[in-house]
């Protein structure tokens, strides 16, 4: 039922959009110049199946049936019209799926091509050869017209395929991802060009219509002028004839005879002319007749007027006619009463009878003038009957375009005169103007169609290869970046495992620093391995920030802070390294405001970066450090004699990893210096700036935009409070894993003044909290059993009012924020150095340190 319902619908669709061809039909053809049902047709059976060729049949057979119905052999003419219509559909999908393959995309140029090329051109090639041949030999086609009718269904069909296949693969054909983009840039181009060239063709057939109409009505009225002016002629004529009778009474036969031929013998409409006499007695004889045309015998001589010439002579003279008109049966019948008038009185003296061939007289009018494709009604108002009635007519059949009409008076008659237009001669001939515009605009619309896809393949095989590469990169991409996460990661990790046991080394050396008891040569021997362990900080901070900065998760943390105080401090620890080198540090920075508001770590690292550096590579001579503050920007310069770098190595100095070999100037670290500095310059909108010459020296200068902040700040220094009111010293809980992490802050707290409790895992840590009252907390994030974490989610929940520090040897930021967001209140990087516990300590229990 499924397949019978198929077959039922592609038939109705074929014999529609066939219907609709039709209207698109240019003369002689039968043949629309469009059929929208061969590109159906071949769209069916590759979309759907080939089994639906039935359909195709029977819809070609419906619409030929509908074209050919007059025609006696019409059975065999739909018969093998619709074998070709369905053969076209069935060899075009076979050719199209063995060379091209359906289902396709088409997107490329070469399957495009040769899809249409066999669905259209070649494939149709067979309806119009089968169908010519069976017109032509049923002798509906004459051989002078087979090619004309060829040519124009096989182009009707090719451009059906051309511009109806596409839209119907475009509705339906799969993949619907790929078809449903060629809407907009396929199916709406050609369904709007293909319009307009239809309302073209309508718009220039219109104009052809009017212009054949207007040619038609020109030509009218001429043959309407001519026909009316013959009758005149042939009445001033026989006026003459009267007049013989009217100038003397006595006319001979051979007179009368001799007269007519010289007068009336170049008017061959007019038949006889005969002379009827009057009797005062009232009645009326045949006195003479003359024959001018000589096909008329004798027997065809009249020999009774249509009127009562009695009726005539009693006649009112203002009511006497010039003559008196009759038709009937083609024959025009005038009679002309001739009068003689003397002083007194007016009598009847006879009358002509003329009969003259309404053809013929027609014949005669036209016979110079252009009659083709137009037929002529006559119609003659009967006095008799009081209506018209027609006296002639040359129209076969219903073969009417348009007609006119036009009312005229003869010999005192009223005639009408319809001239109708012979669609049979207009169709016969081709309309080159229609044909022209319809057939070149749907060329047009064909290779639009064409064109489009391919432009749109190519667009597709583009994308295709743009998504493929994408993809390519994509998956380059996430490896990258899971290599580059997997590098953070064992860089945070590595941190962490280094950042441990420098912790407890930097703690205790600054615990032995602060003895009074050690002498001078110790002290000396602990500065050397803390400045040894601050070096390796350094380099483990580096890497760190050369990571964040290559994943873009740097951050700028601006406060206020006492630059003077920075600048001092940084200067503080490069004396020493000056002074053993033998170089002279200057420090100016006079003129430079007290207080800013800024990233006073990142300045910092800045500032050690460039000095450093300058220090480094300077072996004799001196380092200057210049700081002043021009249009809210803070100019930090540093200015050594050191060995200078070569023009064409500047740019590379600040790359990652890289130093500039130049024999004995090799130094120790690993490239990341300058390459951090330029890019923390970077991210505050500041600019770096290098002058050098090899062997003399250089200069780096930094140019920071940094807001002044003018407020003053108390300077904090950790001291304990006097406890002369005896107030208890703040209750501290430190928990970590670590043993000489533990012991490290243990004994700084002790330092302090503070005797705090401790717990090796955040379990025993938890057990503290429950147990005793803490005003702070200092609690490592990587412990066994319960976290740092977690211990801080479980307090902020039980909403106990503790202050919580963070400890950890993880240094990134991710960590930094995860720790602060889950509740910690504070995060302390290991190693842990005593002046930033001091800052916590004075920022967590004001009333016990001053």
């Amino acid at each position: 039922m499924k397949y019978l319902f198929l077959v039922l619908l592609t038939a109705v669709i074929y014999f529609i959009l066939g219907l609709c061809g039709q209207l698109l039909k240019i003369p002689p053809s039968n043949a629309g110049a469009l059929w929208p049902s061969a590109g159906v047709a071949l769209a069916t059976l590759l979309l759907i199946n080939n089994r639906l060729w039935p359909g195709i049949f029977l819809g070609n057979f419906g619409i030929s049936a509908w074209t050919w119905s007059e025609q006696s052999s019409y059975l065999e003419i739909c018969i093998f019209t619709g074998i070709g219509a369905t053969l076209a559909a069935v060899v075009g999908s076979a050719l199209i799926k063995r060379f091209v393959g359906f289902p396709n995309t088409l997107v490329d140029d070469k399957d495009i091509i040769l899809f249409n090329f066999l669905g259209g051109p070649l494939a149709c090639l067979i309806p119009p050869t089968i169908g010519i041949s069976v017109l032509y030999l049923t002798g509906v086609v004459s051989h002078s017209e087979i090619s004309s009718n060829w040519i124009s269904w096989w182009v009707a069909d090719t451009i059906g395929v051309l511009v109806f296949t596409p839209l119907m693969l475009i509705a339906f054909a799969k993949p619907r991802d790929i078809w449903r983009k060629r809407t907009v840039s396929v199916g709406l181009p050609l369904i709007f060009t293909f319009s307009l060239v239809v309302i073209l063709f309508f718009y220039v057939r219109q104009l052809e219509q009017q212009q054949h109409f207007g040619q038609f009505k020109e030509q009218s009225t001429t043959l309407a002028q001519a026909f009316k002016n013959r009758i005149e002629n042939d009445l001033h004529a026989l006026n003459s004839v009267k007049n013989i009778f009217s100038g003397t009474r006595n006319v001979e036969q051979d007179e009368f005879l001799l007269f007519t031929l010289q007068v009336l013998s170049i008017y061959h409409e007019i038949n006889t002319v005969s002379w009827i006499s009057y009797a005062e007695d009232g009645t009326s004889r045949l006195t003479f007749s003359s024959v001018l045309n000589f096909d008329v015998d004798n027997t065809g001589i009249r020999q009774r007027l249509p009127i009562d010439l009695s009726q005539i002579a009693e006649q009112p003279e203002q009511n006497l006619l010039p003559e008196y008109l009759f038709i009937d049966n083609g024959l025009i019948t005038i009679v002309t009463p001739v009068f003689k008038q003397t002083e007194n009185k007016r009598y009847l003296l006879g009358a002509l009878l003329t009969t003259i061939s309404l053809p013929e007289l027609i014949n005669r009018a036209f016979a110079s003038l252009n009659t083709l494709e137009s037929f002529l009604n006559i119609n003659f108002f009967d006095d008799s009957l009081q209506k018209y009635k027609n006296v002639y007519t040359s129209l076969t059949g219903n073969r009417i375009n348009f007609s006119t009409e036009y009312a005229i008076s003869l010999a005192n008659k009223n005639w009408l005169l319809n001239f109708y237009h012979d669609s049979l001669q207009e169709n016969s001939r081709i309309d080159w103007p229609i044909w022209w515009v319809l057939i070149s605009g749907l060329i047009l619309t064909s290779l639009l169609g064409i064109g489009l896809l391919i432009l749109t393949g190519r667009h597709f095989k583009t994308e295709s290869i743009v998504e493929i590469r994408t993809a390519d990169l994509l998956l380059a991409k996430n490896i990258a970046e899971t290599a580059n996460n997997a590098k953070n990661q064992f860089l945070a990790n590595i941190s962490h495992e280094l950042r441990t046991p420098l912790n407890g080394i930097l703690g205790f050396c600054q615990l032995l620093q602060m003895r009074p008891t050690l002498n001078a040569e110790d002290k000396k021997q602990i500065s050397i391995i803390k400045e040894c362990s601050d070096n390796l900080l350094t380099l483990i901070t580096e890497i760190l920030d050369i990571s964040a900065i290559e994943s873009n998760k740097i951050t700028i943390n601006n406060k206020r802070f006492n630059f003077k105080q920075l600048l001092g401090g940084v200067a503080e620890i490069f004396y020493l390294q000056a002074n053993a080198k033998g170089i002279d540090l200057i420090i100016r920075g006079q003129h430079a405001p007290h207080y800013f508001n800024g990233d006073k770590k990142r300045i910092r690292q800045i500032m050690i970066n460039l000095l450093s550096n300058a220090i480094k590579y300077t072996d004799m001579g001196s380092v200057t450090v210049c700081a002043e503050l021009q249009e809210q920007n803070l100019i930090f310069s540093v200015s050594d004699t050191g060995c200078g770098i070569a023009e064409n190595d500047i740019a590379s100095i600040f790359a990652p990893f890289v130093q500039i070999n130049n024999g004995n100037y090799m130094r120790e670290g690993v490239g990341l210096g300058l390459a951090i500095t330029q890019e923390l310059i970077n991210f505050m909108n500041g600019k770096l700036t290098v002058e050098s010459k090899l062997g003399i020296g250089s200069q780096f200068t930094a140019v920071i935009p940094l807001a002044v902040n003018p407020t003053p700040g108390a300077n904090l220094h950790l001291n304990r409070r006097k406890n002369t009111d005896n107030r208890p010293a703040p209750r501290i809980l430190i928990a970590d894993d670590n043993e000489i992490n533990l012991l490290l802050l243990d004994n700084l707290l002790r330092h302090h003044g503070v005797i705090p409790d401790s717990a090796c895992n955040g379990k025993q840590a938890l057990e503290l909290i429950d147990a005793n009252h803490y005003d702070v907390a200092l609690i490592d994030i990587n412990m066994p059993i319960i976290s740092g974490i977690e211990l801080v989610k479980i307090i902020r929940q039980r909403q106990l009012k503790l202050t919580m520090a963070a400890i950890s040897a993880y240094a990134d930021d991710s960590k930094i924020s995860a720790a602060l967001n889950a509740g910690f209140d504070y995060y302390l990087t290991k190693p842990i150095e005593d002046p930033q516990l001091s800052d916590l300590l004075i920022k967590t229990s004001p009333q016990f340190f001053s």
